[in-house]
């Protein structure tokens, strides 16, 4: 039988948890208890995002080492917050894990071996808040990030690129033939709009900065967080293990994920750029990924780096 299995993002350590992420993570809660109370087999995973140059930059500016700093706020903010709101997860992954780490290595090497990744150049302004390159109809005033209302930086890297846009054909077709896989209807017509637009291909590495997960076979370069990051809900219930090993069966029986929670700024990571990693490797693609809206102050969305965040805590 295969299970029911849901999942939150996983939420970046560079500060603790705010009621955006509850909500998210509540949501959760609320309908893997009911697929429960239903007697179906239920795996719930949440967990945190701690690579990226946001997580690094955060760890230097309060003294510490990045893996110390993601230390503290798991065993200090994040898990203890979860055990308050009564939250019934099965799993917690952290990216800087080894069972993480050697799976996300192994995947990247298959798609690397399979001809989806390539060596380029590129520049362009990415957000660090983000962890994203920005497209220049993106920005706000020519340099700002609509999100963080902060100025992108200029970079400028030979990368490691993935394929991006030799799947945006295959994505639409599965839009159009699988309506329910990208809820609500607004949420698949921005995805549907962003894939006619034309898809670039996509810079997987970063060669400025130390903190990430080696790339296997050019170890001056880190994975790009977020390659590493969505990869988190396949490598969590077995990714690459082999099909006769506990890993491999667990993800016989789990994969594909049914729904992936997300807010609706990270969807196009989790509707355009995750199936395409998963549709590259030969897997089937999330069943249904639902981006919700945020949770407002003052208008804008609820934000640590802006000193908006309600601890849960305190409600």
């Amino acid at each position: 039988m295969k299970s029911f299995y849901l999942t939150t993002p996983i939420y970046y350590v560079n500060d603790a948890p705010h009621i955006g992420h509850a909500y998210t993570t509540v949501a959760g809660d609320v309908l893997t208890r009911w697929h429960r109370q239903r007697g179906e087999a239920v795996w719930f995973l949440t967990g945190t995002d701690e690579h990226g140059q946001k997580v690094m930059r955060t760890a230097e500016a309060n003294g510490v080492a990045p893996q110390a700093w993601a230390d503290k706020l798991v065993e200090e903010a994040w898990k203890p917050n979860w055990r308050a709101l009564n939250i019934a997860n099965d799993d917690f992954i952290r990216t800087t894990e080894d069972r993480h780490m050697d799976r996300v290595q192994k995947f990247l090497t298959s798609l690397k071996d399979k001809g989806f990744i390539y060596q380029g150049d590129f520049e362009g302004p990415y957000c660090v808040g983000c962890e994203e390159f920005k497209l220049p109809g993106d920005l706000l005033e020519g340099n700002l990030c609509p999100i963080h209302s902060k100025p992108v930086e200029n970079v400028k890297e030979t990368n490691w690129f993935f394929k991006l846009s030799e799947f945006a054909q295959p994505l639409l077709d599965h839009y159009k033939n699988n309506p329910e896989a990208c809820q609500p209807e607004s949420a698949r017509n921005e995805v549907v709009a962003f894939l006619e637009g034309g898809v670039s291909d996509l810079s997987i590495s970063r060669s400025t900065f130390d903190w990430g997960i080696p790339v296997p076979w050019d170890t001056d370069q880190v994975v790009y967080v977020w390659f590493d990051a969505l990869l988190n809900y396949a490598t969590a219930v077995g990714l690459t293990d082999a099909p006769d090993s506990e890993g491999g069966k667990k993800f016989a029986a789990t994969w594909p994920a049914d729904v992936h929670l997300v807010g609706k700024d990270i969807l196009r990571f989790h509707a355009v750029i995750w199936p395409a990693m998963l549709m590259a490797a030969g897997l089937a693609v999330p069943k249904k990924v639902f981006a919700h809206g945020w949770l407002l102050v003052g208008g804008e969305k609820m934000s640590k780096s802006k000193l908006t965040g309600i601890a849960p805590r305190d409600i």
